[in-house]
Formats: C-alpha cells, structure tokens, sequence
C-alpha cells in the first residue's frame, strides 16, 4: 500500500494528474473509509477541471471525518475559485462553526465579500485574520489591497509596510504603498516604492502601468508614455486592460497638446500588434483613419464589460444628461394613444438609464434591451424595468428580429457608428408606420465631413448628414435640440438629440 501511495503522490507533485487519481481512486476502493484518499482524488479531479467530481470526493472525505476542517475548506476554495460566493461562504462558514478561530476560513469569507465589492465587510475579516494572527502576511496585505480601495489611503500604507516587515520582498506591498502615497500626491515617495517593485519584478505590467499614471499626473509625458508603453509590451497581445489603458493615455496625451508624442506611439502600437482589433480600433482612432466606418465590436465589449461595475457612478460623476434629454424627447413627441400598445426597444441600452427614464412616461408597455456587453445586461437586468433583454450587435438585431416597435430609442449609441445608413435602415425595419426614433449625437465641429473618428475612439457627426440619412430612410424630423451631453474633463461636451417619425416605407 505504501508503495502504490508513494507512487501517486510523486505523480501528484509532478502535476501528472491522470495517472496520480488512477492510483488513488484504486486505493479509494480497497480503503473506502480513508479519508485522505478520497482528499486525494478530489484534489486530483480540481487540478484536471472536473470541480463537480472534485465536490463530490470532498463531501465524501467531510463525511468520512467530520471533525477535520481541510475537506470543507477543500469546498470553499473550489467554489470560490469558480466564483459561486454563495457556495463557498456555506462551507466556510461551516469550518468556522466547528473551529471559531480558522484563518483559513475567515479569508475565504474576506475574499468573497472584496469580490462582491463589500470592502467594508472584507476588511472586517481580515482584521479577525491578523487579530488571531499578527503575522499573517496574506492578512495583512488584503487588509493594504481593501484599506486602498475603500480610499483609507495612509491605513493601507501602513498595513502594506507591515507586510513588509515579514516578508521584506513583497511586490504587491510597495505597488500598494506606492499607489497610496500617489492617491494623496506624494510623488516622490509614491515613485520611490514603485520602483522598488520593480526592481523585485521588472516583467510586471502593473508596475509600470502605475509609474505611467504617476508620470501622468505629474504632466511628464515622456515618462507616462514610455513605461506606458512598457506595460503593454510587458502584458503582451491578450491583455485587453493594458491595451485600453494605453489607449486613453495616447488620448488624453493629445487632448493635453502633446499630438506629435502620442501619434509616434501610436503608430508604433500598430505596427507592434497589428493583428489585435482592439489595438488597430484604438490605434486607428488615433491617428483618426477615416477608413474606419464604425466601432470595432471587440472593443466595445471590452471597454463596457471593464467599466459595468462602477458605470452609473462614474456618468453621474460626468453630469451625464443624454437619458434625461431622450425622456424629455420622448415626453414630447411620443403619442401613445395611436397605439394600442407600446412596445419600447432600447438599442444599446447599457445599465439602462435610459429605460428608467422613459419607463413612467410610455405607460404600460414592454421594453427590449439591446447590448453587446453581458456585464452591462446584468446591471440592466437588476433595474427591473426590462421585458426582455438580448446580448447582440444591434444591427443584426435589427436585421434579424421579426419583431415591431412604436418607440425605438438609442442614447449615446449612434456615437459608434460612423456610417449610419446600415442603423438607420435597420430601426426603419423594425419601426411601425408613425413609429418614433429619438436618438443622440455628438456635433461634428471639426471638419466639414459627414462624420469623422475622434481620437477618443468615439465618432462625431454632422447635422446635415443626419438630416439626408432621415429623408432617405423615410423619416420626418420632428425635432432636433442642441444639449449639453456630458463633462469630459474641464470641457463640456455638447451634441443634438434628435426625434423622427416614420412616415413612409422605402424599399432598398
């Protein structure tokens, strides 16, 4: 028996995981009772993926010896790792039941609680962590990491120097520090622990994402630039959050007049991973290529998907008023007793600030969301005012739906979309006769061109454009009102919110 265990065991620490769990769950079999076989077999089921196998030996292991802790933390960190917080508090909370004082367990239910952005309630956690255990440097730098995000800069200073004093050559301790100490505008301490980071881990991409911010702030633009451009070389083709962040760095590098700097990045972007949509959407954007017709679809649901979360917040942080305004365009013009029902479709609806807007003034109807983030339909989803929500490109939506709507609108969307003809023709098919379309703008006041790619990624058109594409469409313009959209930096950004009326049926 020894021999056969060894045998697996050394196959288990060589990560041959197949034939570690053929040997353990022979054993299994001829010692039904043992609990560290069936541990065994569900460690080996993890490794190769197959967690609900995995959950069924470590149930069995945690029937088998009740009162041993490591088969129920085996439940908490399996379900953990597959994010169903639910399950894995269960399980560590039922450790903690039996055994009141297990680290172990009050980090699972730290982690769980950061993950679902409770920091508050995280941090309650890791202060019991490192209460029981004043060295627990994994305490101690969650406590940094969720002290750093609930703002409590100098407490995660603090902690993170205390992680320090265990283990001396923490990299996530001096990004935590430094990230804090540039928080509260300490530049030289803030760059002094960063590059100590560094100097631990000098292929990290965070590292020198964080140098760029700092050099940013300080308004040196060679230096965000450069280790800007580290961090994307660094994280390589698949790291979508690199390359959006350099991507508003080159604009924002721009936007601050520094034009011939950001452009040379750009084009060396390109050239360095010019088989990445995403970098070729940005990069292109950039340099403004007017061959570019509309958004990249990679983009977009990357760029929605990364801000889903704190979305609402942050709009509202921008004076956002587009919803406001397509309500009152649609409090105007809507008239809802020509139909017998209203049905609503919400064409990029995004968390679905807009449906909430409109929602009261259309009366009793049903509402479509259209999206292509899935992060964005979840939130939409929570507000409740959705009767359907569909995760797609809305022009195939459009193309493909057998559906009719009477009120069809779209905030904020049409500004990724240059060509406009394929959206316009699309909501024309899907629009009842005396239908309303009411939608936003951003006003083209930089060239005389029907629209243009901003270096924002973002696409501006003119008045005139929007007009021709209406008529042509068979739409009759009811109303068109020039509005402040939102705040972009010390800058007020204006367009026009615009209401049309199907009118006629024109044939392609």
């Amino acid at each position: 028996m020894d021999t056969l265990e060894n045998q697996a065991n050394r196959l288990y620490d060589q990560q041959k995981y197949p034939e570690a769990l053929d040997i353990y769950l022979s054993l299994l079999k001829k010692y039904p009772k043992a609990e560290k076989y069936s541990m065994y077999c569900g460690n080996c089921f993890d490794a190769i993926g197959q967690t609900g196998e995995a959950a069924r030996y470590y149930k069995k292991a945690s029937k088998l010896n009740p009162v041993s802790p490591n088969a129920l933390l085996a439940l908490a960190n399996l379900y953990y790792q597959k994010e169903d917080y639910a399950n894995a508090e269960k399980f560590a909370r039922m450790v903690l039941h039996k055994f009141n004082n297990d680290t172990s367990a009050l980090l699972i239910l730290g982690n769980c609680a950061y993950c679902k952005a409770d920091f508050e309630t995280a941090l309650s956690f890791y202060e019991k962590v490192c209460a029981i255990n004043p060295s627990s440097y994994i305490g101690l730098i969650n406590m940094a990491n969720t002290s750093f995000d609930l703002g409590k800069y100098v407490k995660a200073i603090d902690f993170a120097f205390k992680a320090l004093e265990i283990y001396p050559a923490s990299v996530d301790a001096y990004i935590i520090a430094g990230n804090s100490y540039m928080e509260l505008s300490k530049t030289e301490k803030a760059e002094k622990n960063l590059l100590k980071a560094l100097n631990f881990k000098s292929d990290n991409p965070w590292i020198y994402n964080s140098l760029s911010r700092l050099y940013q702030k300080a308004e040196d633009w060679k230096n965000a630039l450069n280790f800007g451009w580290k961090a994307v070389l660094f994280a390589g083709d698949a790291a979508d959050d690199q390359h959006i962040n350099f991507g508003y760095l080159l604009y924002e590098c721009i936007d601050e007049k520094k034009s011939d700097l950001a452009l040379e990045y750009a084009r060396k972007w390109l050239e360095a991973f010019e088989k990445n949509k995403l970098v070729a959407y940005m990069a292109n954007s950039i340099l403004e290529d007017k061959k570019i017709k509309t958004a990249e679809t990679e983009y977009l649901v990357r760029i929605f998907d990364a801000f889903a979360t704190d979305f609402d917040e942050t709009l509202h942080g921008l004076e956002y008023l587009v919803p406001q305004h397509i309500a009152e365009m649609v409090q105007k013009h809507h008239k809802k007793e020509f139909f017998k029902r209203t049905n609503c479709l919400d064409l990029g609806c995004g968390t679905g600030l807009c449906a909430q807007m409109i929602k009261d003034i259309i009366g009793w109807s049903a509402i479509t969301g259209v999206d292509l983030s899935s992060k964005m339909l979840e939130k939409a989803r929570q507000k409740g005012v959705y009767s359907h929500l569909e995760q797609t490109e809305i022009v195939n939506f459009l193309n493909t739906t057998d559906k009719t709507y009477q009120l069809v609108v779209a905030g904020d969307v049409l500004t990724y979309f240059g060509d406009l003809k394929p959206l316009f023709e699309g909501v024309a098919k899907v629009l009842s006769l005396g239908g309303l379309f009411v939608f936003s703008i951003c006003e083209n006041n930089l060239n005389k061109d029907d629209y243009c790619i901003t270096p924002a990624a973002r696409f501006v058109h003119s008045t005139n454009y929007i007009l021709k594409q209406l008529k042509k469409r068979g739409y009759n313009k009811l109303d068109m009102l020039y509005k402040p959209l939102r705040n972009e930096g010390d800058k007020v950004v204006y367009g026009y919110i615009f209401a049309a009326q199907k009118v006629m049926i024109v044939e392609k």
